[in-house]
């Protein structure tokens, strides 16, 4: 069964974020079951490295990671997102956020000194003109970090539920450097691959309920054995404009 998801669908972006439940949900369990490197802090890492002054968040969802940015950088922040909700969540933790699509950024050139763009690239629909519209906001010499999924993420898991491993996404870690070198002067990838291990079948079942179209597996958990392991595949792109 292939019941992969329409990632860059505009109807399904607007439903799957037109509530944050699910967002929530998948970010705690990866956070709490995670072995080994953790792309949210590899991407942090990456903005940490220029001491940003002015940094865009394209597609913020609920702004934890603008918000972490903002208070552990001291950088001046602001976030975008597609989905009104997130928008309010984002500006509900004194962000300023607003509406947009990141193909159509509504700021000035060289406006930022980076931008962050994690797990969105894949939900437009052309991500080679938002990876343009991104370095346009930059200044020369600025930098764009963004993550995304790699190959076999959470084949295990998919695999033992009749499904197959996310794949053949529109920005990935297959095409993502291609992708960002139309746009940008330099492209690198880093990896934050490691282990997911769910303690209960009870946690997987929350998991995999949280998830977009996969949520109807969750009665196939039964039969995992517990704990359950499977490998987590992500990959954090650094991409810099000319300067």
């Amino acid at each position: 069964m292939n019941t992969q998801f329409p990632h860059d669908d505009p109807l399904f972006v607007s439903w799957e974020y037109a509530s944050e439940e699910r967002l929530v949900k998948r970010n705690e369990a990866y956070r709490r079951y995670v072995t080994g490197p953790n792309a949210e802090d590899v991407a942090y890492a990456a903005v940490q490295e220029t001491a940003p002054r002015r940094v865009l968040e394209a597609g913020c969802g609920t702004g934890e990671f603008a918000e972490r940015v903002r208070d552990g950088v001291g950088a001046e922040v602001v976030a975008c997102d597609v989905s009104p909700r997130m928008v309010t969540l984002t500006a509900d933790r004194g962000i300023e956020a607003v509406a947009c699509n990141i193909e159509r950024l509504p700021f000035d050139d060289a406006s930022f000194d980076l931008a962050v763009a994690n797990w969105v690239l894949y939900h437009v629909a052309d991500p080679r003109r938002a990876a343009a519209e991104i370095a346009r906001v930059l200044r020369p010499g600025g930098r764009l970090v963004a993550a995304t999924m790699g190959v076999g993420h959470m084949r295990e898991l998919w695999d033992e539920l009749g499904d197959r491993s996310t794949e053949g996404l529109t920005f990935w870690s297959e095409n993502g450097e291609d992708v960002l070198r139309s746009a940008f002067a330099h492209v690198e990838c880093r990896g934050a691959s490691g282990t997911m291990e769910f303690p209960t079948r009870q946690s997987v079942r929350e998991f995999v309920a949280a998830t977009s179209n996969r949520a109807h597996l969750s009665g196939g958990v039964e039969r995992l054995s517990e704990p359950f392991t499977t490998s987590v595949a992500f990959v954090v792109y650094v991409a810099e404009t000319a300067r």
